[in-house]
């Protein structure tokens, strides 16, 4: 007989058990992020592509809850071992993806061919083939969380504790992972490099489970058989229900907060990093609370009560509170360093995100010590809670990003959200018989929210404007506003302004540029429709039969229609074929040759905007070229360093041999510049030196003896993307003036070449 082991040598004992958790947790939202990156490559980086993606991850996860939960039913040293098998097969399934997307990248354009005309078909291939490659791993993942919980628990006095803190250091570790993939990891070791490092972390994790389940006794708290501990453990259906709404409604918490937060931010990696830290922080407090205090509670059920309803009310609150302190963060000048504007999002974010997440955050983990009343069936229990928690939070994330916020609005939907955690307190509350309180936070609620500090529009109006339409879509929110001098705009999220009815002429060269070179375009494609003024520049050109209009968000065509007089109707054009996609997903997908492809003007710091100006890009553009073919992506020039702008040069010119720069100065104070690639020239653009006001700034050899030195721009290293994430806090018009400086020494060079080489022509 083992005489018991004191507790501080216990905790200690845990700690390495702890350690490894935390390290499971960084490589969980490693993976994740890098996959959503690597799959929106090959799927597309529309919403409904993403949520294929977000689908198969999470729903991999439930089921390896479930499976978990019943292997679980074992000795703790048992599941130990299981454990580490599990972290080993996660890290071997891990890399196996690598393969898959090597080979769906061969084969997507076929399928995404035969299953254009449709849409049902093209989202039902595209969750496929996620789910055959991310389900392994994700069902791996799901399963480390029973057995873990059932290693941990060493008898039912601090059960509770030990369950709700290794979860918490679990979602602690995910808040790390998510921080080195949006500051650092796909710059320094790049997108694959990053999913071998999550590797190398799982197998950390095995091995120090490995290592502490060696010196656990097998006598220590082994079951009866798996067979009849299993039909012992029953979920009741309140706990179940529960759970699925927490599940439910935590994804569509955040989904909705971060549509709220979304206007006030510059929309970068960073700062969509730190958003879901901040959630995840406010989770894992939540679980920490939990732990602090469940065991000493006479009935769990009352932690759920107190966090559901008290939940409840911070959501109705938190609108209020993002209006409200919309810009705050802008005042507070100690908040200005190397991440700028990307810090400026947490005071918000912390005051908005932080409250609801902490208080419902203990609904889940309360919600297992409820329902554990043995130390031997801990993980089957969280298992199976689990389970039904990560389906329900699927199933919220999808319904609110697809259904509820474009049909009912953000408000609305935090309305939903806040009933939902109000039902789950007051079903706490009665399974306690304190009826009473029951009515009394019901009562409350309802008070509350009549109050309507949920009702708020998600959008941030300058001084001077009004507000004329928005559309709540499902990847964003678009808004058309008109200023005090009646200039109308199109925007997204507040924050970036596609197009305007002024300034008319530049837009519409945008378009000119690539069609006039090429002559007599017959087939072309325009990346981008926004207010539809750069495609109107195919209203000049009667040789053109087909324009292929790609545009990712179906708010931005609904709204356009605002601006029939300035693009003289051209959405309504007969030669137009409008296709709601990713641009560059669409390119790949399709067979189609073009005479003429015109890239619009993309924010590069804007999260997943770099892929557009990455090698792969570039090539897949120039394989969807015709012969005599012109491409042209635009670049602001007050939107990128000198660095990045070399950066795009050379990636550039590594796929276009035969490129030019170009330089438009029709709008003051933000000139553009036209990279532009051809593929074998027409007699239009031999020796064009000038197209309206865009004028030739240098050739092929010029920009890359320039740029030569600079690394390129890929999808493995996207640079651009994190490197303007952080350069554009900063910059300034003296930057601008600094590349505006080099630009004139790139055309005095090619202007030198150019005089030298006519005398040797004559000569010739």
């Amino acid at each position: 007989m083992h005489a018991p082991t004191p507790p501080r040598r216990e905790a200690r004992s845990l700690l390495p058990l702890y350690f490894v958790f935390f390290v499971s947790g960084c490589a969980g939202l490693v993976y994740q992020v890098m996959w959503t990156r690597s799959f929106g490559l090959v799927v597309g980086g529309t919403t409904r592509a993403a949520a294929v993606v977000l689908a198969a991850f999470f729903g991999g996860m439930a089921l390896g809850n479930w499976l978990g939960g019943r292997f679980a039913l074992t000795s703790r040293a048992a599941a130990l071992r299981g454990y580490a098998f599990l972290e080993l097969a996660v890290a071997a399934s891990a890399l196996l993806v690598l393969g898959w997307l090597a080979l769906y990248h061969g084969a997507y354009p076929g399928l995404y061919r035969a299953t254009l005309e449709t849409p049902a078909g093209l989202t039902a291939l595209q969750l496929a083939l996620a789910a055959a490659a991310l389900g392994p791993p994700c069902i791996g993942m799901g399963a480390t969380l029973p057995l873990m919980s059932r290693a941990v628990v060493t008898g039912e006095r601090l059960l509770g504790r030990r369950i709700a803190f290794v979860y918490a250091l679990n979602t602690f570790g995910g808040v790390v992972g998510v921080l080195l993939s949006g500051f650092w990891l796909p710059v320094a070791l790049g997108v694959r490099g990053s999913l071998l490092l999550a590797a190398l972390l799982n197998v950390v994790a095995a091995l120090g489970a490995l290592a502490t389940a060696r010196g656990i006794g097998e006598a220590a708290g082994v079951t009866p058989g798996a067979a009849d501990a299993g039909a012992r453990v029953r979920v009741a259906l309140p706990l179940a229900l529960v759970a699925t709404a927490s599940g439910l409604g935590t994804l569509a918490l955040e989904v909705l907060f971060t549509r709220l937060l979304v206007n006030a931010i510059d929309s970068s990696v960073f700062s969509f990093a730190l958003m879901l830290a901040t959630f995840l922080v406010s989770l894992a407090l939540g679980s920490a609370l939990v732990s602090a205090c469940v065991d000493r509670l006479r009935s769990p059920w009352t932690l759920v009560a107190a966090g559901a309803s008290l939940g409840a009310a911070a959501i109705l609150i938190a609108p209020a509170l993002c209006k409200r302190f919309w810009g705050f963060s802008a005042e507070l000048p100690w908040l200005r360093g190397p991440l700028g504007a990307a810090t400026e999002l947490l005071p918000v974010a912390f005051l908005v995100m932080g409250p609801p997440a902490l208080l419902v955050g203990t609904v889940l983990p309360a919600i297992w010590r409820a329902a554990i009343e043995r130390a031997a069936d801990a993980g089957a229990l969280v298992g199976r809670l689990t389970s039904l928690n990560t389906l329900a939070g699927v199933v919220g994330s999808l319904v609110t990003g697809f259904v509820v916020i474009p049909r009912l609005g953000t408000s609305r939907g935090i309305l939903l959200v806040a009933a939902l955690y109000a039902a789950v307190g007051v079903t706490a509350l009665l399974q306690t018989r304190r009826r009473a309180a029951a009515l009394a936070v019901a009562l409350a609620l309802v008070a509350l929210a009549s109050l309507r500090s949920w009702e708020v529009v998600p959008a941030i109006l300058q001084p001077g404007q009004r507000l004329i339409a928005i559309d709540e879509g499902e990847g964003a929110t678009v808004t058309l506003t008109e200023s005090s001098s009646g200039v109308r705009s199109l925007n997204v999220n507040s924050r970036y302004t596609l197009g305007s009815s002024s300034g008319r002429e530049v837009h519409r060269s945008q378009g000119e540029l690539a069609l006039a070179l090429h002559g007599a375009p017959r087939d072309v494609a325009f990346i981008g429709v926004a207010t539809g003024l750069s495609l109107s520049s195919i209203l000049s050109h009667p040789t053109i039969e087909r324009a292929v209009a790609m545009e990712l968000l179906p708010g931005v065509v609904r709204l356009a229609a605002a601006f029939r007089k300035e693009n003289g109707g051209v959405l309504e054009d007969p030669r137009v074929e409008l296709q709601l996609a990713d641009g560059r997903n669409h390119l790949f997908g399709t067979d189609v040759r073009f005479d003429a492809v015109v890239g619009d003007l993309f924010v590069p710091w804007h999260a997943g905007t770099g892929y557009l100006y990455t090698v792969e890009h570039f090539q897949n553009v120039y394989d969807r070229l015709s012969e005599g073919g012109v491409f042209v992506q635009w670049l602001q020039l007050n939107q990128a360093s000198p660095e990045e702008v070399k950066s795009l040069a050379a990636s550039f010119t590594a796929v276009f041999a035969d490129a030019e720069l170009w330089l438009n100065q029709t709008e003051r104070g933000r000139p553009l510049l036209g990279f532009v690639g051809f593929r074998g020239r027409t007699a239009a653009a031999e020796g064009r030196r000038r197209v309206g006001e865009m004028r030739r700034v240098c050739g092929a050899d010029v920009l890359r003896a320039w740029s030569t030195a600079t690394p390129q721009n890929t999808d493995d290293f996207p640079l651009i993307e994190f490197s303007a994430a952080a350069s554009h806090l900063e910059r300034g018009s003296d930057e601008v003036q600094q590349l505006l400086a080099e630009i004139d020494g790139l055309r005095a060079t090619e202007q030198k070449r150019w005089t030298a080489d006519v005398p040797a022509a004559q000569n010739r």
